[in-house]
């Protein structure tokens, strides 16, 4: 009865709240978005004055290697004139991630060969759950969701390696034929792309398929072609973003310029402080004996439990938490290795490894629970969750941020003011303009804003879109639009 009452009701009522409750938000959120002067503007300047193909290659050139990320920055819809497409880009980047979450949770629990119907509802339950649990305690959801050029280098990857995931377990378990060889190309596109991005989601991907060759070599006592080319295009591609004149170039501005020791001994501290908070300041520890419990249960009583595994969950937990643990290295240490400065967008990867890294470990060891015959939590263990829940949700910042910029009306003000400064830049024929500066700065939209000097790049960058010589924030002027 109490299994009943909790697989019919409890747990979708549980976990479609706790969706709904990071998902709406955001989307009424994306209603405020805004093109920030932190690069949005300078990307698009460059390619309205040089072309979208020429600034490509300007800033292979002369500032990054990342090559895709670049290509999706300089088509951003300020490119094509279209202001207002901002406003539809932080839900798109949450459908995203949302679509890409479900469709790796779909060929992860495959593996586990559970009836279809069962499978499909806890697709659904740990794509909502996971998605709440990133949103708990995400280090800055405008640079997750809302500043574009943030997104691009981070959000945009994160969500095509959910993807490749999907793709290259599909891929694995296909039948030769052209259908196969067609996934496996698709597959190493997305590879590439990946690598485009930047260098965070470069290391993790490479690391990420090291593990796995080394696993399958010692399990099988053989190489796995098929990951071996995947990971001959990742290492070529990144070889593309290496030699990039424009790599080198960013590199020397940085505080470290590569320093190898010093890099990887902060990384680790960082990751001895920060690990432990995640497992208190979430949910996740009670949330994770829920799942081994009722996950157990979703193999058949009739078929014996290693008939059932898949060879992606027969993983030994020694390994799969020493991988975890190179995984969130490989995340944080690009950062300390180039610039000794651990970004908070680098930091949102590194905690959306860590929830599908423990996801994965718990998942490989729902064999072992299984054997003891009992899925349905009791009664204390549901109680403490609930009581974890409330208080994590109570506690945290991005949560509260969400909804107070929402609820106080700063984001509706912050988008009156912009939205009327982006008519006086456009409508004016003036050479020189001077704004009020901004009244609000909603923490989960706003990152950059121009100066009062008009020589800042975000100064610059505006007045070069826009037409003007000179583009400046003028503290005497008051804010062109005032809350009604």
């Amino acid at each position: 009865m109490q299994q009943s009452l909790l697989h019919r009701y409890l747990l979708p009522i549980a976990t479609t709240g706790l969706f709904l409750v990071a998902f709406v938000p955001i989307l009424f959120l994306s209603y405020y978005n805004h093109p920030s002067a932190a690069d949005d503007y300078c990307f698009a300047d460059t390619a309205v004055r040089y072309g979208f193909w020429q600034a490509q290659q300007y800033y292979y050139d002369g500032w990054t290697g990342r090559y895709f990320s670049n290509f999706l920055a300089h088509g951003t819809p300020l490119v094509w004139g279209w202001y207002a497409g901002f406003k539809f880009i932080p839900a798109l980047l949450a459908i995203g991630w949302l679509l890409a979450a479900y469709t790796l949770l779909g060929e992860w629990l495959a593996r586990l060969e559970a009836p279809t119907a069962t499978r499909r509802r806890t697709q659904l339950y740990l794509t909502g759950l996971l998605f709440f649990l990133y949103i708990l305690i995400l280090p800055n959801l405008a640079e997750a969701f809302i500043w574009t050029a943030s997104a691009v280098v981070y959000t945009v990857p994160s969500a095509l390696m959910m993807y490749w995931g999907a793709v290259l377990l599909r891929w694995q378990g296909q039948q030769p034929g052209t259908l196969r060889t067609l996934t496996g190309i698709w597959a190493s596109v997305l590879v590439f792309l990946i690598v485009g991005c930047g260098e965070t989601h470069m290391l993790l991907i490479i690391s990420l398929l090291l593990a796995i060759l080394v696993f399958r070599f010692v399990q099988n006592r053989k190489v796995d072609k098929q990951l071996l080319v995947q990971l001959g295009v990742a290492l070529v591609s990144g070889w593309l973003v290496f030699r990039a004149p424009g790599n080198a170039i960013r590199m020397q501005g940085g505080a470290t310029n590569g320093d190898l020791v010093g890099g990887m001994v902060q990384s680790l501290r960082w990751l001895a402080m920060t690990l432990p908070r995640w497992f208190i300041q979430t949910p996740i520890l009670p949330l994770s004996a829920l799942w081994v419990m009722i996950g157990a249960g979703l193999f058949h009583k009739q078929t014996t439990v290693n008939e059932r595994v898949s060879r992606l969950f027969r993983v030994p937990l020694w390994y799969g938490l020493l991988v975890l643990f190179v995984l969130l290295l490989a995340t944080v240490f690009p950062s300390y290795y180039a610039t000794q400065n651990l970004t908070n967008r680098a930091i949102n990867v590194t905690y959306a490894v860590f929830l599908w890294g423990w996801l994965f470990i718990l998942t490989s060891q729902l064999s072992r629970f299984a054997r003891f015959g009992t899925t349905t939590p009791p009664l204390w263990l549901l109680a403490l969750t609930v009581l974890w829940l409330g208080v994590s949700m109570v506690r945290s910042l991005p949560m509260r941020h969400l909804y107070a910029d929402l609820l106080r009306g700063d984001a509706a003000q912050y988008d009156r003011e912009l939205t009327a400064r982006q008519q006086l830049f456009s409508q004016s024929q003036a050479d020189t303009l001077r704004v009020a500066p901004l009244s609000v700065y909603p923490t989960s939209l706003f990152m950059e804003d121009i100066r009062t000097d008009p020589t800042h790049w975000w100064n610059k960058c505006q007045a070069g879109y826009y037409g003007h010589k000179v583009i400046i924030i003028d503290p005497s002027i008051r804010p062109a639009s005032t809350r009604p």
